[in-house]
């Protein structure tokens, strides 16, 4: 109890440092200034949680790089941040969540609709504008959260972003486990867990290690968005040894065939 109530107390401390931050400090800042508060604000935010972040595989030193992960928790874009001063795309949902809400939006986060489809369009262009300025882009194609033994299809739209643009696909796969290498259960977030009650059981571990698996890159050049969510879901999956679903074919034209 003691160490979640420590734990509870420097990141609320934390959280008021990002918000003075972002009102005072990011204004007269140019990019790369930001990117680097971003990815210290980061790296401080998973130190304070007690998470241990462990590499696997060779992550990318270039700029403008898209990268596309497995979701297992709302953890997972801060891991990622820690080394990587990418701007998410993210639920339009979060937007409305006290505090991180407008964390996220200060700090870059691309927010979309996804029950609207001309939502896309507007995200896409956006992404592709950042991966043009040499700017990272972290999605999550699943689209949803998963309880991190399995793997929802990827949906692919958004991967167009990488093909238009030019920029390598960099698969990530995201693993929470305990010191033992048993799989790690306070981090999930899924169902009808709030994020209250997730902050409080991540508070509360001890020791959860937090596994990036870097994939090989893919260049996205001549290449389909829907070849591309297919190779970034067979790396992931084989990095992480987990069963993965599939998406029904697409049809010219772009869109998922009849039965979707």
């Amino acid at each position: 109890m003691i160490i979640r109530i420590l734990r509870l107390g420097a990141l609320t401390l934390h959280v008021l440092f990002g918000l003075m931050m972002l009102a005072l400090l990011f204004p007269p800042l140019a990019e790369p200034r930001r990117a680097a508060l971003r990815v210290g604000w980061s790296v401080w935010l998973v130190r304070l949680l007690g998470i241990r972040l462990q590499l696997m595989g060779a992550a990318p030193v270039l700029r403008g790089m898209l990268f596309a992960a497995n979701h297992v928790s709302w953890l997972d874009p801060f891991l990622l941040m820690a080394r990587h001063p990418a701007h998410f795309v993210a639920k339009a949902e979060i937007r409305s969540w006290p505090v991180l809400g407008w964390l996220a939006a200060q700090s870059g986060t691309v927010f979309i609709q996804r029950q609207r489809s001309r939502d896309t369009g507007r995200v896409m262009r956006t992404l592709v504008d950042l991966l043009q300025c040499g700017r990272d882009v972290g999605m999550f194609p699943e689209a949803t959260t998963s309880d991190g033994t399995t793997l929802f299809p990827f949906k692919p739209s958004l991967l167009q972003a990488a093909a238009d643009s030019g920029a390598p696909l960099c698969p990530v796969g995201i693993r929470y486990v305990n010191p033992d290498g048993s799989r790690n259960l306070e981090t999930l977030f899924i169902g009808e867990t709030g994020l209250l009650h997730s902050l409080w059981a991540v508070c509360g571990a001890r020791g959860i290690v937090a596994e990036l698996h870097y994939c090989p890159l893919i260049e996205s050049a001549g290449r389909s968005r829907r070849e591309l969510a297919q190779r970034a879901e067979t790396a992931i999956a084989s990095a992480l040894c987990l069963s993965v679903q599939r998406m029904p074919p697409e049809i010219p034209g772009g869109r998922p065939a009849a039965g979707r």
